[in-house]
This record gives structure tokens, sequence and C-alpha cells, in this order.
């Protein structure tokens, strides 16, 4: 089972990847991937988390990256380098985004969320602010109500992370009310043919599992959900790291095929 596709790679610009881009993409050579996409984090809305993403004025040096890349290594290697940027929910600023990604020829979008209302549940600072019963219930519920407006919104190509509040071990006590949020969010996903990533940075993490669980990649998998697959590098060497695992997992689920950004069947 080969996974030949990255699309969750990102770059020193968003002030917590190392790294030079090339590095990433010589990685990819070496692994025998076919297709990798950068996918930093947006820098609009402008002035939203700033310490965790590249601000509007270095956009246009990522764009010079990209171009770079692919001149560089597209005609001698076998691999194509794509323009992507994982964009974020921010309730009553998307207007911003919206006019942002009209004005940009991105080759695809990743949409992800990592704050429940003004909290960075996803940052190590902030565990003890939702770690009592009550907080994890309340960022698991509030978290996949945002994620069903996202898609509502439905602007993006690829969900990210799916199932980030898991990231320090933390979940509900019972997750049926949940899986019933997944439910309609995986329906309405697949109406607007938005895909899911596998993410395996979850291995790298506290909780030591994939983003999607296999209970949730299940879920998807019967309510016809397409699948890709991202390393969500933010070094060198992670770039597809663990996409055996991811592969047999997603095998496990039921998938026997994969897609790459412009709709091509891949058999896993």
């Amino acid at each position: 089972m080969e996974v030949i596709c990255d699309y969750h790679i990102h770059t020193y610009l968003c002030k917590h990847a190392v790294g030079e881009p090339e590095s990433y993409v010589e990685t990819a050579i070496k692994k025998g991937l076919k297709s990798i996409g950068l996918s930093d984090h947006c820098p609009v809305p402008k002035g939203y988390d700033p310490e965790n993403r590249m601000i509007v004025e270095n956009f246009a040096e990522y764009k010079a990256i990209v171009r770079r890349l692919k001149e560089k290594f597209e005609k001698i290697y076998d691999i194509e380098i794509l323009f992507g940027m994982e964009i974020d929910w921010v309730p009553g600023r998307m207007n911003e985004l919206e006019s942002f990604i009209e004005k940009n020829n991105f080759d695809y979008l990743i949409g992800s969320i990592h704050y429940v209302d003004e909290l960075p549940f996803d940052h190590p600072d902030h565990i003890d602010k939702w770690k009592s019963s009550d907080g994890i219930n309340y960022v698991w519920n509030k978290y996949f109500e945002d994620l069903y407006k996202f898609i509502q919104w439905g602007r993006f190509d690829i969900i990210g992370h799916i199932d980030l509040p898991k990231k320090f071990s933390m979940r509900p006590k019972r997750m049926d009310k949940i899986y019933e949020r997944l439910e309609k969010i995986f329906s309405l996903a697949a109406e607007k043919n938005i895909m899911l990533e596998i993410n395996t940075s979850g291995l790298r993490k506290h909780v030591k599992e994939i983003y999607p669980s296999e209970e949730i990649l299940k879920l998807a998998y019967h309510n016809n959900i397409k699948i890709v697959f991202g390393s969500d590098a933010h070094s060198p060497n992670e770039v597809g790291k663990d996409f055996d695992t991811a592969a047999q997992m997603a095998a496990n689920s039921g998938y026997k095929e994969y897609y790459n950004i412009k709709g091509k069947k891949i058999t896993l």
C-alpha cells in the first residue's frame, strides 16, 4: 500500500516550522512521492493569530517559494508541487478570507479549526483552561458545531485533522453525541465534495494517534467521503512520515483508494 501524495506541508514562514523548503521536496523525492503541496497557515484575516502563521507581508515570499520549487524540481524529477494553503474558521471575518481566496489561484485549500471562541485549544500553553470535564465537553461540542458551519461556508477542498481536540488525550466521557454531529458533517461534506485528510502528525503528538481515529474514519467511509493524505510536516524529515501506517488504517476502515487533489483515484 503506497501513498504518493502529501498535501499538508508547512514552511518557515509560519514561525513554527524549520528547514529550507528545498529540503522538504528532497525528502518527498527520496520517499517516492509524486505530488506534494505547500499548505502553510493563511495570513488572512489580517492580524489573526500572528504568532503561529505568516503575516500578509510574507505572502509574496510564500508564492515565490512555490514558484522556485516548481522551477527547480518539476522539470527534473517526477513530482508535482502544488500551491495550497491551510485556512481557518474565523467567525465574523470570513468575508476577508473569501476575498483573499478569489484573488489567488490556489490549487487547493485545507480547512482547519485551531480556536474555539478565543481559546487556541491545540496549544500546550492553554491546556489548563479547558482540561476540566465541562471544559472538554464544551471544546469538543463547540469545535464540531463550528466545523459544520465551516463546511456550510464550503470554500475549501480538504478537512484538516478533523479530531484535533484529542491532541492532548482529552476526550469526552461519551462520544455518541460527537458521532451524531459527525454524521451530519460527513453528509454535508459529501454533498459539497469536500475530502477528508488522514493526517499522521497525531502520531507525533501526546495522543499518539492519527487524525482521525479509526472509528471516525469508518464513519467517513460509510458516508462516502473521499480521502487524501497529509503529514502536516513542520520539518523536512516529517514529509510522508508514517504513511504506511495511515494507509493500513484506511484499508482497515474499508477504503480501497484515495484521491489526488485533481480528483484522480489512486489504489491503496
